[in-house]
């Protein structure tokens, strides 16, 4: 099976930008036998041109990120995977009714939101790292109106982000600064004064920074003398090794869980 993204630029869009569409309540949608028997199948026809984490390969574009911004429904991949795209990479496949479903389920529970698939992990430890001093994530990022506010609010990362993603951008934050949102900044002011923070919505006229208190500014970039961005995150980058294999997965584990959405709007499982 290869290139299974390329159909994204050729169905239509199904939902608000951003979102997963988990329109299907088929049974093989959050079972964890169906997806693992749907990761056996990926691994054997898709990986190779996709990635094994669906990151991307030679062939095949990047499957988790492109979720984010267009969207399928599970019915729309099962159509994809069984018929192909004419005049692509993507061929039909003579997979079965089930064998297409596990594989349907495994990449929904690749590029969904978090929270709508299992999730291993201690999500009641992993939020003792968040909210502890090792980890320090509190300091920067807020949930539910507690913790920081430089940094994005976390409260609806589980039900808006796929586990992928959100591993990335603690793991590797400086790899891909969109789901950051975020640009650590200087802005020497014409008046004399010097702020340091994060910008924010920053534009040709305007600029938003919330500096280390929390405080926001908004300033005219008429007014700014000068702007020095930081070229890198400003997520610490070595929560891979300063955290365990085991804090690490709890506090996925955690943040897959926040989901601002009511129960019932959360996917079948």
């Amino acid at each position: 099976m290869r290139a299974i993204a390329v159909v994204f630029l050729t169905v239509p869009l199904l939902a608000q930008h951003g979102r997963y569409l988990s329109d299907s309540h088929h049974p093989s949608i959050g079972n964890p036998e169906a997806i693992a028997a749907g990761t056996k199948l990926f691994m054997g026809s898709c990986a190779g041109c996709h990635g094994p984490d669906g990151g991307g390969g030679a062939r095949g574009p990047n499957l988790v990120r492109r979720s984010l911004w267009h969207p399928l429904s599970d019915e729309a991949i099962f159509q994809v995977i069984r018929k192909g795209v004419p005049g692509t990479d993507m061929p039909p496949t003579k997979l079965t009714d089930d064998q297409t479903w596990n594989l349907v389920a495994f990449i929904h529970a690749l590029t969904g939101p978090a929270s709508t698939n299992p999730v291993p992990g201690d999500a009641a430890a992993g939020k003792a790292v968040y909210w502890g001093a090792k980890a320090g994530c509190a300091n920067c990022h807020a949930i539910r109106g507690q913790g920081g506010k430089t940094a994005p609010d976390l409260s609806n990362v589980g039900g808006s982000r796929p586990l992928a993603v959100i591993r990335e951008s603690i793991v590797e934050p400086g790899k891909d600064l969109t789901y950051l949102g975020n640009e650590a900044a200087v802005v020497e002011l014409k008046d004399g004064r010097t702020l340091r923070g994060v910008a924010k919505n920053r534009s040709n006229y305007s600029l938003q920074l919330v500096d280390g208190t929390g405080r926001l500014h908004l300033l005219r970039m008429s007014d700014v003398k000068e702007l020095t961005l930081q070229e890198t995150t400003a997520m610490p980058v070595d929560y891979g090794t300063r955290l365990s294999r085991t804090e690490l997965r709890d506090l996925l584990a955690y943040l897959a869980a926040q989901d601002i959405r009511p129960a019932e709007g959360k996917g079948s499982k």
